[in-house]
Parts: C-alpha cells; structure tokens; sequence
C-alpha cells in the first residue's frame, strides 16, 4: 500500500471547520502555506520510518491548528496588564481611550478631510489645526507631528546639522529600547557629534569651550529609562539658553511628552520653552496618553524651516494617527486626563478595594493584597515609585506555571512571580478588569492542580 497516498489533499485539510476560524484571522495563503509544512513533516517522517510513521486526518488537522495558534499569538491582542508598569512599551504604552476612539471612528472608516478645504474646494494643510493645538498645550510657536519620537531626533538632526557639530554631554548618551542610540542616530543624520563633559560632570565651559562656528546646535537629551546619582552635575536648559551663541541652536529631546509639572522626575515642555528652549521633541503616547506619534515644536522659523525637508514626507503621519492624536491632545488641552494619569492618581486604599473584589471572589485562603509600587515606565519619570497594592498569591513550585498560563487565557493576563508567589500588580488593572483576572485565576488554578 502506498502511505503516500493516504495523505489527504491541502483543499480537503483546510475545508475543516476547526482550520476555517483562522482564514479570517491570518489569511487563506497563510494557512496554506502552514498545511503544506505539515504535510512536507510527514512526507519525511513516511521517508525515515515507513510503515512505523502514524499519520490522519485528525491528527493532520490538529498540527495546523497548532501552527496557526502560535502563528496568531503574534498579533497584537488586548491583554491585562498586572505588571505595575503605566506606560508598559511592550504592551503599546499608554492605553487610548474609548471616547477618542470613537470619535475618530468615522473619519478613518470613510473618507475623510485630511488634506482638503472644505471652504475653498481646493488641497488643504494636515497640520494646521494640530500647531494651534499644540501652540496652546506647550507654549510653542508652530508645531508638526512625524510618525514617532526617533524620526522627530532624526528630522531635526537631518535637516538643521548635517555635515554640522551638535554638543551633547556625554552623561545624555544614552540608548533606549530596541537599541535606539543618540551617536547612531547622530551619524546617520550626517552630524557631526561633539562629546562635552564626562558621565556624571558637565559644566557650561564644557560646552563653551568646544563651539566654533561649525557648531549648529546644543541637544540636551532626555535619559528615559534610568538616572545618575550622587557626585553630578549637569547645566540646566536656562543656563544654556543665556551663554549659547546666537548661531548655536537649543534643542532639547524631552522625550515623555509632559505637559504639566506634575510629574516628579519630569521637566513640561512649556517649562523648557519658558527656560530658552528653541526646539522641543517628544512621544504622544507616553505621558500624554495618545497614539504613536513624535512632536517637533519650538520656534516657527526653524519648525518651518525642517517642515520643507523631503524627509518631512517620509516619517509624517496619515488620517489614522493623525485623527486620534487630536482628540487626544483636545483632551489634555481640555483637562482631561490621559487614562494612565488617572490611574496614577488612585490611592492604595483605591487599588485595595478593587483587590478586595478578586479575593473575594477567587476564594483562595492563599491569596492576600499586599502593598507594592507602580511605575510610570516607558522612559518616563525612571527614579519614581508610586505607591500600589498587588494580590499575591503563594504558589510553591507552581507560580511560574501559572503566570504561564495566565497568558494563554482568552484575555492574557500578565502577571509576575516574586519568591514562588504569583503577584498580579493592581497600579495599571482597569475596574472592569476584576471578574476577568478572577474567573481567570481560578479556572487556570484548576487546570495546573494548584488548589488550595
């Protein structure tokens, strides 16, 4: 008997009603493609051991299934967060909120004004609202918005200093996530970078001392994700502002996107103005709890100035962003808060009730609340703790197994593991989270044989 035969044909496999749920979510091709891998497995495994080699349809069936399950964990998918952690970068930072979804609904699901006036029947500008609205949120003169916070760096560098010097202290030279290094940016834009001062010292001499007239900017750049301590010093943007040459541009990457001086650690961007800043960058869906994007703001000659560079074209935004970045920004303007400054303004005695809800409902006498610390994370406010509360549950020998298992749940919850405890932190939970992580918790306690 030919075995080979017996292998059924990729239409007959794909047909199945338990594959037909992923043609919607990866795409026909897609699964295709995952059905001829399998099917290309046990052409070998027939080749290497004949007759001892099982194969089925079911069993066919099911190793698909399994592909495309760990094909579609890849997707970006609602998740809890229990991490602590407001503006988590691997969770998509800042959550944005229903309202400013919604109302940006229609403009991305038709056809939608973003360069063209109404009034005069002619093309229009995409950015002029947006300046007028930054204008009131910073303090700034003009305004344009580029895709994120990197391709603001890079615009500016690339349009005002290349082939020029740029003097940054060597205690900013930092790297970020994914690798994001303000030399490498610095040599691509074709700048010259200029180290002044050491890790932990830098003077105003340090920077007057290394000017010349090939000199085209002073970029003070934002540490984001750690601090220095203890024998520092470093000059602030107004003692910069008043020593600098008049030919030597103050650029400041500002990073977070405060707005307000209500952040320990972090420094508004209207202050940074008041100060002497020329330029401003920074990220939108970080503190101010909008969408991916980065800001360039600051003087209106030189943001105009940058807007005529031909890279402007390639990193700026389409209607997507761009409609949902202002109904967020409306909002900041507005006093709205963004929804993780909200959730930095709960008290632990907040987060206590809410955990409450979940040991009651959880019934576990190995489940207690406990005082902990959230974060506001994604490079903002690095050194400061805010008080919070997490449910802990003691686990011996199980804990990992079920945070695992957390994140296989319809909705993933992402918890940690703290000495053989699972700890889920309730600082970034949203209120009608809590049935969800109970329900959650229980059944995967069950499963894992985890009972108390």
């Amino acid at each position: 008997m030919n075995r080979f035969a017996t292998i059924p044909q990729v239409e007959t496999i794909v047909s199945d009603i338990l594959l037909s749920r992923w043609i919607s979510v990866l795409g026909r091709p897609v699964v295709l493609d995952e059905i001829r891998t399998v099917i290309a497995e046990i052409r070998k495994g027939l080749k290497e051991k004949g007759d001892k080699f099982d194969i089925d349809r079911t069993t066919i069936v099911r190793l698909v299934d399994e592909r495309c399950g760990k094909l579609a964990l890849q997707i970006p998918r609602r998740v809890i967060n229990g991490t602590g952690i407001l503006i988590h970068t691997n969770l998509g930072r800042s959550p944005i909120s229903e309202s400013t979804w919604n109302n940006a609904l229609e403009s991305n699901c038709r056809y939608a004004t973003v360069e063209f006036n109404l009034e005069t029947g002619k093309r229009g500008n995409r950015a002029e609202l947006m300046t007028r609205i930054l204008q009131k949120m910073t303090g700034c003169e003009h305004g344009i918005v580029v895709n994120n916070n990197a391709a603001a760096m890079f615009l500016l560098l690339a349009s005002i200093a290349k082939g020029k010097r740029v003097l940054v202290s060597r205690g900013e030279l930092v790297q970020i996530g994914g690798g994001f290094r303000i030399p490498e940016i610095l040599a691509q834009s074709q700048a010259t970078l200029v180290e002044v001062g050491t890790t932990n010292i830098t003077t105003i001499d340090d920077y007057l001392d290394n000017i010349d007239d090939q000199s085209a900017m002073v970029l003070k750049v934002h540490r984001s994700n750690f601090a220095i301590r203890g024998f520092t010093r470093e000059v602030s943007v107004d003692a910069l502002a008043a020593r600098l040459p008049k030919h030597v541009l103050l650029a400041v990457d500002q990073g977070s996107g405060a707005t307000e001086d209500t952040v320990p650690g972090e420094t508004s961007i209207r202050k940074l103005f008041e100060q002497g800043a020329h330029i401003v960058t920074f990220s939108t869906d970080k503190l101010l709890g909008s969408v991916q994007a980065g800001i360039i703001c600051g003087k209106q000659s030189i943001v105009e100035s940058i807007a005529q560079h031909p890279l402007y074209r390639v990193v700026r935004p389409g209607k997507t962003v761009l409609t949902l970045l202002r109904q967020s920004l409306v909002d900041r303007i507005n006093k709205i808060p963004a929804i993780t400054e909200r959730f930095a303004r709960r008290t632990p005695d907040d987060l206590l009730r809410m955990g409450q809800k979940i040991i009651d409902a959880l019934h576990d006498s190995r489940a207690s609340i406990v005082p902990s610390t959230m974060y506001w994370g994604g490079g903002s406010s690095p050194d400061e703790a805010i008080d919070a509360m997490a449910v802990r549950i003691e686990l011996p020998g199980c804990a990992s197994s079920v945070a695992a298992s957390l994140r296989k749940e319809p909705i993933p919850v992402i918890a940690y593991v703290s000495d053989d405890a699972l700890m889920i932190n309730l600082g970034a939970v949203f209120d009608d989270e809590l049935d969800c992580i109970a329900t959650s918790l229980k059944s995967v306690l069950e499963k894992l044989s985890c009972t108390s």
